[in-house]
């Protein structure tokens, strides 16, 4: 609505100078023949001299509302180009935290891979007839103790990944509040 308003005053002083130039060229057109009273001439002469007289006046007129749009136009770019800035900086802040989310997102991925990993060794540690060997070294593992560790360790980087992406998000979109309902006594049914 601003930029609507804006332009409308922008064409209004378009208008506004065009109808005073004019206005300026009528009155200098109609001294010029006032004070030279006299009909159309066919002496180029004359007509040289008509000429010179709305280049002095008219013209220059016309060259200083041209330079005063000049220097609108440039103030209207510099609050344009201000407003771009301003615009592409919220861009790039928004641009860094997606790929800090992103990141978040690639960290949690890895550590639930890895706990799902952790719980199916666990399962075959477990399981009563094809279970690992507890000293095998092919797994890594070496005890339920060591593998218990590493599952906590794994939950505890998710639980802080998944706080940290809950924070960015809730800076990005909070949660509306929701208003409070307390029934009056005319309310109740009973």
């Amino acid at each position: 609505m601003k930029s609507f308003i804006a332009s409308m005053k922008s064409n209004i002083l378009v208008i506004f100078s065009l109808l005073f130039l004019l206005a300026i060229g009528g009155l200098c057109v109609g001294s010029f023949f006032h004070t030279f009273s006299g009909g159309v001439s066919y002496d180029q002469q004359d007509w040289g001299n008509f000429g010179s007289y709305l280049s002095g006046t008219v013209g220059v007129l016309a060259a200083c509302l041209a330079v005063i749009w000049l220097m609108i136009s440039v103030h209207l770019q510099k609050i344009e180009l201000s407003s771009l800035k301003a615009q592409l900086e919220e861009s790039e802040k928004e641009q860094q935290k997606q790929t800090h989310i992103s990141a978040l997102t690639a960290m949690l991925n890895s550590s639930a891979q890895a706990l799902a990993l952790y719980q199916s060794d666990l399962i075959a540690l477990n399981d009563g007839d094809a279970h690992l060997d507890p000293m095998d070294n092919r797994t890594g593992v070496h005890s339920k103790i060591d593998l218990h560790s590493r599952m906590h360790k794994e939950l505890d980087k998710i639980n802080f990944y998944k706080t940290k992406m809950e924070a960015y998000l809730l800076e990005k979109y909070p949660e509306p509040e929701v208003p409070s309902f307390e029934p009056e006594d005319d309310d109740l049914p009973f």
